[in-house]
């Protein structure tokens, strides 16, 4: 009797054993957009090389963890879309200029590089300290996204929302209403720039911002990794030179883009995209709430690089 007890349990722990065996476990997945396949578009390539989708990096756990001042962190592979590094990332926190990534996906939808906006008093020194737009300017909507994105111009971003009222749109329910369609359902924002700490968000549904902007408008990574550019009024009597406010442009190899963010508030924030030297591996990484926010995320890239294996 016992024999035939325990025949049948050794085949039920060898069938456990070769099941295990067959399925490793599955690295933690983040995807890209809710309800959409990660399949990159050939016009993309450039930012999102296509790789084995069976591969991931494979973690040395003899590598302990990279020390933040952060308040919350994510770090993302793209190609594999596993999640390398997480601190508070579901935490609701202000994000400050993070924002404008937003906003641009949204005058994506709603304009033409090409339309021309003309500058009214209500978009000229918005913060009440830096004007980088004049009363009466008429301006280029891509121009405007160009100063937007690059120095993180206020003004800018208050011009667009501006001359979205013009149309009778609301830009900022149109943020948020692009906010629920992209699967960021722990968002709300209340100004296009990110001036008021009452608005939030978290790392987790900032990487879905990152993920669909870079799937849907990758025009928009070369323009943020610029560190410099001259932009020109309509008539081109207005001459703006236009400084990126990311410090680790020219200091970290292969940065693909990246938006920063500052308020009282809100303190250091900062996304950044970037390929890895030499390899078809591409990390998104996001730092919010850090007086170091530099400094984070040159640690997090720096960490992922030698905590993980990568081939």
């Amino acid at each position: 009797m016992r024999m035939l007890l325990t025949l049948p349990m050794l085949l039920l722990a060898g069938l456990a054993v070769f099941v295990f065996a067959s399925h490793p476990n599955v690295p933690q997945q983040f995807s890209f957009v809710s309800g959409e396949t990660p399949v990159l578009q050939a016009a993309q390539a450039f930012l999102l090389p296509l790789s084995n989708p069976a591969y991931a990096p494979v973690r040395d756990t003899t590598i302990y963890g990279p020390q933040l001042d952060a308040n919350a962190a994510m770090l993302l592979h793209v190609e594999s879309g596993r999640v390398l590094y997480e601190k508070n990332a579901s935490v609701r926190a202000p994000i400050a200029s993070l924002t404008k990534l937003l906003s641009a996906l949204v005058v994506g939808d709603l304009f033409q590089p090409s339309e021309v906006v003309t500058i009214a008093s209500v978009s000229v020194r918005v913060d009440g300290q830096k004007q980088t737009l004049y009363l009466g300017e008429r301006i280029l909507v891509s121009d405007l996204m160009s100063m937007m994105l690059v120095e993180s111009s206020n003004d800018a971003a208050y011009a667009l929302a501006a001359y979205a009222r013009e149309q009778d749109i609301d830009f900022v329910a149109t943020m948020n209403q692009k906010a629920v369609s992209l699967g960021m359902q722990d968002c709300r924002f209340t100004d296009p720039a990110g001036l008021d700490d009452t608005a939030y968000c978290t790392a987790r549904d900032l990487m879905r911002l990152v993920q669909s902007a870079l799937q849907t408008a990758p025009q928009l990574w070369p323009l943020m990794a610029q560190s410099n550019l001259t932009v020109r009024s309509a008539d081109g009597t207005i001459v703006h030179e236009v400084k990126s406010t990311d410090e680790l442009l020219g200091q970290l190899p292969g940065v693909i883009g990246g938006k920063t963010g500052y308020t009282d508030g809100a303190l250091g924030c900062l996304i950044l995209v970037v390929k890895l030297p030499g390899k078809d591996d591409t990390l998104i990484s996001i730092v919010l709430g850090s007086r170091a926010r530099f400094t984070d995320t040159k640690a997090l890239v720096s960490w992922a690089q030698r905590a993980y294996r990568w081939e």
